[in-house]
């Protein structure tokens, strides 16, 4: 019987370790705007874009913003963002072969950030696709 009041009390330690570990997210953790879809490897300019939009609160601040689509990631673009509610739109635009993406930052009465890059996919299936924003502060 003492054995196993002992293996419960270490259960029970390792459990409140782990909740203490897992804090809250902060206003510096990396956000994102993705979708998934089945997306062909042989795409061509006649197919729609799909597009994926959502609403945030960023700080002010230097930002790392890249685009994925499964594990490929575009080069990152650093860009400062002032403080504000920014509506975020991140696009797929197929082409013939390859796919074209572009984001944009927009906060009302400030022109909108952009970023963009193309890529090709191999084999068709199932991906998740879109834009991230990393602070650097």
């Amino acid at each position: 019987m003492k054995l196993r009041k002992t293996v419960i009390t270490g259960v029970t330690a390792v459990a409140a370790t782990l909740t203490v570990a897992a804090a809250p997210a902060s206003a510096a953790d990396t956000a994102y705007n993705t979708r998934t879809s089945y997306l062909t490897a042989a795409p061509t300019a006649a197919m729609d874009t799909s597009c994926t939009t959502r609403s945030i609160g960023l700080a002010s601040g230097t930002y790392n913003w890249h685009l994925n689509i499964g594990g490929n990631v575009s080069s990152p673009r650093s860009t400062y963002l002032a403080a504000g509610t920014y509506t975020w739109t991140t696009c797929l635009d197929p082409q013939n072969g390859y796919y074209d993406m572009y984001s944009t930052l927009d906060k009302a009465g400030s022109g909108p950030a952009a970023i963009a890059s193309s890529f090709r996919l191999s084999p068709s299936g199932t991906y998740t696709w879109g834009s991230a924003v990393d602070p650097k502060f």
